[in-house]
């Protein structure tokens, strides 16, 4: 992945100030556009820049990226606020608009990817340090004295031991040019004072006392409320259903048909629930071309076209040759999907927990032929993304029905909805066929694997309608680099004997799409089990034997070295057993230890240790959270997770079939933040990857055979 950085030159641009108000800036992202910058009134509503300085020393961050949990709300203001010398206790983050100009590298307004910190680590760096250039500017003016000798604090100008807030040289920063890139002068690391620093996330206590607000949670004049159903069956649409009934209850104002799905709207969510139970709806039969109907059919669907594929021809002292398989997976948010909106004559108000402003816009245009300027998006906290938030679907139920009633509507999901209409992570089947030479060490790897394809899907919500067609021969042609992420590069083996990797699309009748660390979470534990299986076949230590290979990647070695001496690897009291991983995904290094015990099927976790090379850290506290909650969430999947298909839709609806972790089974988590002093890398989904093949190869050594198909729960082991 290439990190986009900013226009080295005239990155930000000023004009003068409007109003004797403030400083107002705005800033160039990665994309050739022109700088839009101006000293302007105090914001009141949305914010279009990036930063605002009031009079009265308010300070204002427009933050680019969503809040979902991951503490965007913490870490990217650091950046800002660290350059700048604010005030940590007074600054104010807001959520960006709809524009553009916070458009992230993946050339949409979105937050995805482990890239939040990546993207934006030196452009907020550089507005603050370029605001804080300018009041010092102004101040030294005011003040008589030169720059040199003024000093910085808590949104404070020291001058000879007397305090002035920046709000009183607002309005004359504003006036003056703003300094190129070059001119910047940045904070020494050994002077910072917020990055690097163990921050509590920002909107904690809110979210303690129920202030913060999530979309299930908004209310706005005049709402209605909506409960949906959507057709069983993928692809099919609604046929027949007792309108009569659902109208019957009291609060109801409407049955809407929809082309996959029927809603009933009411005064209060519960009286839409109620109605929806009673409309007895009948949906279109089967009737699509492609493999669907079973979990059996697309199974066989996969085998098919790896047989027809064939596996490569190997010459070498020792072959592995196997198979490893995963299931579809949901997202299972804690939050299920929810929208609501307002759709008025000539704008429509979406308040939405969504990862991606641009894709919701895209539907939004196409349901009320808007443009982006009548589109104002009010993002709100998300109680869980992963991936599913970055969809429109949940986005477009609620504009249309806004648009049929006239009125705001806030549609919500129901967890079964919410399971069985997903965007699910690919089931994948991989077969491998690695040589290993008279001393065990790997000197070819071929690997096929068969997904349906994500990346086009994915195609035409980035494209104009007219070049839809294009989705399905480009990934012909290029294949699909999201399903064979993590697949195609190895640590272990020579520059010239990298992976030879085939990736085989079937597309099924099943909709996927983007899931916490996508296709690292099935590649990584694919290819670490395979490993894992080459140390045993050469009776190595399977730590040993994957360091000894690594003298090529010094940081992956690094992380794999360091992991093993906080878990004291190869330590372990009697009756514990230790398997081990690595993986290299979203630009990071992590390397992950579970410990277990195994009695009669029950699996005891330990521990799990995890060291992770992320470049630069923002806020350790942070980091740690986020490797912890991938640990937990991959761990979930690992176990229990399983999306099945029977008549043409999915099996699972609830928690109760489709069941995640709790509390008393969250194991002793230990995360070690390897130093490193390049810049930040992913962190978001990093903690996921490695889980899965640490804890089968710590069943692995525990005497039970291997594990090649996910969830453990199919094989009969429970988590105690």
């Amino acid at each position: 992945m290439k990190i986009h950085n900013l226009s080295r030159r005239r990155f930000l641009q000023g004009s003068a100030a409007v109003g004797a108000s403030g400083l107002l800036l705005g800033c160039s992202n990665s994309l050739p556009r022109k700088t839009v910058t101006s000293g302007a009134t105090a914001p009141t509503g949305e914010m279009h820049e990036w930063l605002f300085i009031g009079t009265d020393n308010t300070i204002i961050m427009t933050n680019p990226q969503t809040e979902m949990g991951q503490g965007v709300n913490t870490s990217l203001p650091q950046l800002l606020a660290e350059e700048l010398d604010a005030d940590w206790q007074t600054l104010q983050v807001r959520q960006a608009p709809l524009d553009s100009k916070f458009n992230s590298t993946m050339m949409a307004q979105m937050t995805g990817g482990s890239l939040a910190v990546q993207n934006y680590y030196h452009t907020l760096r550089a507005i603050g340090a370029g605001a804080r250039q300018m009041i010092l500017k102004a101040a030294a003016a005011q003040l008589g004295t030169n720059v040199s000798q003024l000093s910085t604090r808590n949104a404070q100008v020291i001058y000879q031991q007397q305090s002035y807030p920046y709000g009183q040289f607002a309005d004359a920063a504003a006036s003056l040019p703003v300094p190129d890139m070059e001119q910047l002068t940045y904070k020494k690391p050994s002077n910072y004072t917020l990055i690097g620093k163990p921050l509590p996330h920002r909107d904690t206590l809110d979210r303690i006392t129920g202030k913060a607000q999530f979309g299930i949670d908004v209310q706005v004049p005049n709402l209605l409320n909506a409960a949906i159903i959507h057709a069983p069956v993928f692809g099919t649409r609604p046929i027949q259903w007792n309108e009569q009934a659902a109208l019957a209850v009291k609060g109801v104002k409407k049955v809407i048909p929809m082309e996959h799905a029927l809603m009933v709207v009411a005064e209060k969510y519960w009286q839409a629930k109620k109605a929806i139970n009673l409309l007895q709806a009948r949906f279109s039969a089967y009737d699509s071309d492609l493999p669907g109907l079973n979990s059996e059919e697309i199974e066989q669907a996969y085998e098919a076209a790896l047989n027809d594929e064939g596996r490569a021809k190997i010459d070498a002292a020792h072959i592995i040759d196997v198979e490893y398989k995963v299931p579809f997976l949901a997202h299972a948010t804690m939050e299920p999907m929810n929208a609501t909106a307002w759709v008025q004559a000539d704008r429509v108000d979406l308040w939405i927990p969504s990862q991606s402003q641009t894709i919701a816009a895209s539907h939004t245009k196409a349901i009320t032929g808007f443009d982006d300027q009548q589109i104002h998006i009010h993002n709100t906290l998300m109680g869980g993304g992963f991936g599913r938030r970055g969809e429109g679907d949940f986005v477009a139920e609620a504009v249309i029905a806004s648009m049929v009633m006239q009125q705001p509507v806030k549609v919500i999901w129901s967890r079964e909805e919410d399971i069985q209409h997903d965007m699910y992570r690919p089931a994948v089947i991989s077969r491998f066929q690695v040589g290993l030479d008279t001393h065990f060490k790997p000197v070819a790897w071929h690997n096929q694997l068969v997904s349906s394809s994500v990346l086009r899907r994915l195609i035409p919500t980035f494209t104009p309608d007219f070049l839809d067609w294009v989705a399905t021969p480009l990934t012909y042609m290029m294949g699909d680099m999201i399903v064979t992420d993590g697949a195609t590069r190895s640590a272990y083996l020579a520059d010239d004997k990298q992976p030879q990797t085939t990736a085989l699309i079937v597309d099924t009748n099943v909709p996927v799409g983007p899931w916490r660390s996508v296709s690292f979470s099935s590649n990584c534990f694919f290819t670490e089990s395979v490993i894992d299986e080459a140390a045993l076949l050469a009776q190595q230590d399977p730590y040993q034997y994957r360091s000894n290979l690594m003298q090529q990647t010094p940081r992956e070695k690094a992380v794999l070295d360091a992991v093993a001496q906080y878990a004291n690897w190869g330590e372990t009291p009697a009756g514990q057993f230790q398997g081990i991983a690595v993986a290299f995904a979203f630009q990071s290094y992590t390397a992950m230890v579970v410990d277990i015990g195994l009695v009669d099927h029950i699996i005891t976790i330990h521990k799990v240790t995890c060291a992770v090379d992320c470049g630069k850290v923002i806020n350790p506290n942070g980091a740690r959270a986020q490797l912890e909650g991938g640990i937990n969430f991959a761990l979930s999947a690992a176990m229990f997770g399983e999306i099945t298909i029977a008549d043409g839709h999915v099996v699972q609806g609830n928690f109760h079939d489709y069941p995640q972790l709790r509390l008393a089974q969250s194991p002793v988590i230990e995360v070690f933040l390897v130093p490193s002093g390049d810049q930040p890398t992913g962190l978001g989904e990093v903690g996921v990857p490695p889980l899965a093949p640490a804890l089968c190869n710590a069943l692995a050594a525990a005497g039970q055979p291997r594990i090649r198909s996910l969830p453990l729960s199919n094989h009969g082991y429970q988590l105690a």
